[in-house]
């Protein structure tokens, strides 16, 4: 699930490194994988995600990788992959993620076969292209060229795809676990972040995730003995449960304060839309982090939006059994997405006080979990830094947290610090129907971020770059 930066949208980037022309070996080899990953239909329910990793072992298997290091692991209809990249081991091995899945599309609503990769006007389109096909491929044609280039890593670098990431994450679970057993040094996460520009184009900053919000629903039930509906009585359960959604809607929670926050909101007001009004309030908690009056002000402005504080909203609606009688129950879902740190026990209490029924039964559905927020690595947005397109290495390289869910939670629950960014760096409103419609890239987001991830790879793993350097 490609995330963006809250309420803050990403926008445009110069391209990352060097380009790789269409024409070259490596335009070729980038050509040929999104084609062949975009063209097999890796949704839920139709069991081709294991076709989708046999496709890519083959593809480095032909580039030298052994069998051995590369491992297809079912899980139901789905599965998991991983490639192993050997190094010295003189460090713990880093860890790159994506997944192979995606958001079903019917025909009927696109204009053109969803699962065909169709070119036009510059653009690439097709389910997945963005989310998160295009991670996939940049980050397997990264092995294949550092292999080809003889590139010798000081420690393992390891490829973990997924193949439910946009429904059950049931993969994410057991590919989190067995690689949190090799003892990763941290993980990378090519489904999130990326660069932001101004109007004209120039970079501005470059956004690394460094937590998510905890997903978790939450049920509000109403109860009552019911009856004939010829005979209305007061205590509806329909209208008292309208009632208490009424209370939870004016109801707007806190941001928490934390280094997060304070990141988040340095980030905000850098931004040229920004008002010097809000670019003075942040300056003021700035100097007194610990003014609730202040944070709480701050806390109203509209751009900040869900980025950065705990939100719930109703998502699903079940109430009465019959046309003519009167409910006997009536339960609202209420989907909450977590700010980090705060337990989902205490939004719930937080909710019921809020409703004000004391009838109301208010119940954690399922078993959600949060992660703690990844902690700060110099090391790794210096190389970051480096493999970005020299025009833009004075950009600030900002941590920020996404108010949806990826892969990373998974591995950051399991003590894996992880890191969200991708190399696709394009205009704002040229990644468009995420999740919808007419899912599209621009073409040069294929291309000109070719050696981003090679570079960053190289920079992080040192070694001997043989040939490749």
């Amino acid at each position: 699930m490609r995330q963006f930066l809250g309420g803050l949208a990403l926008l445009a980037l110069a391209a990352p490194a060097a380009a790789a022309p269409r024409d070259s070996a490596e335009g070729r080899l980038l050509h040929d994988l999104f084609k062949t990953s975009v063209e097999i239909p890796t949704v839920k329910g139709r069991g081709q995600v294991p076709k989708m990793a046999r496709a890519l072992s083959a593809k480095l298997r032909q580039a030298g990788f052994a069998a051995r290091d590369i491992e297809i692991v079912p899980v139901g209809e789905t599965a998991a992959m991983t490639v192993r990249y050997r190094g010295t081991g003189t460090k713990p091995p880093l860890l790159f993620l994506a997944h192979m899945d995606v958001v079903e599309a019917k025909r009927a609503d696109w204009e053109r076969d969803p699962f065909k990769l169709y070119e036009a006007d510059g653009f690439l389109y097709g389910r997945g292209t963005s989310d998160n096909k295009l991670g996939v491929v940049h980050l397997v044609a990264a092995f294949i060229t550092l292999k080809k280039q003889g590139f010798r890593p000081d420690r393992d670098l390891i490829l973990g795809f997924t193949g439910d990431e946009e429904t059950d994450m049931a993969s994410s679970r057991v590919l989190a676990e067995r690689l949190a057993a090799l003892k990763p040094d941290y993980a990378i996460n090519s489904d999130s972040g990326g660069g932001r520009a101004n109007a004209s184009g120039k970079p501005i900053s470059f956004a690394v995730q460094v937590a998510e919000k905890t997903f978790a629903n939450i049920k509000v039930t109403l109860r009552n003995p019911g009856g004939h509906s010829a005979r209305p009585r007061a205590d509806n359960a329909i209208y008292e449960l309208a009632e208490v959604l009424g209370r939870v809607r004016g109801y707007v929670f806190p941001l928490v304060d934390g280094e997060l926050t304070r990141t988040m909101l340095r980030d905000a007001a850098a931004l040229p839309s920004a008002s010097e009004t809000f670019r003075a309030k942040v300056a003021a908690f700035e100097a007194a982090p610990g003014d609730a009056a202040l944070l709480a002000e701050i806390g109203q402005e509209p751009r900040l939006g869900y980025a950065v504080r705990t939100t719930c909203v109703p998502t699903l609606l079940e109430g009465g059994h019959a046309d003519n009688a009167l409910p006997q129950s009536a339960t609202a879902t209420i989907n909450c997405r977590i700010f980090p740190g705060v337990e989902i026990e205490t939004v719930r209490a937080k909710l019921a006080e809020v409703g004000g029924n004391p009838a109301a039964e208010w119940t954690i559905d399922g078993d959600p979990f949060g992660a703690a927020a990844s902690p700060s690595n110099p090391a790794l947005f210096a190389a970051i830094r480096r493999a970005l397109d020299p025009a833009a290495r004075d950009i600030p390289i900002v941590p920020y947290m996404t108010p949806g869910a990826t892969d990373g939670k998974h591995f950051r629950s399991r003590g894996i610090p992880t890191y969200g960014f991708s190399a696709d760096f394009t205009v704002g409103g040229e990644v468009a129907g995420v999740h919808g419609l007419n899912e599209r890239i621009p073409e040069r987001a294929l291309y000109d971020a070719f050696d981003f991830w090679p570079r960053l790879m190289r920079t992080l793993a040192g070694g001997d770059a043989g040939a490749g350097q």
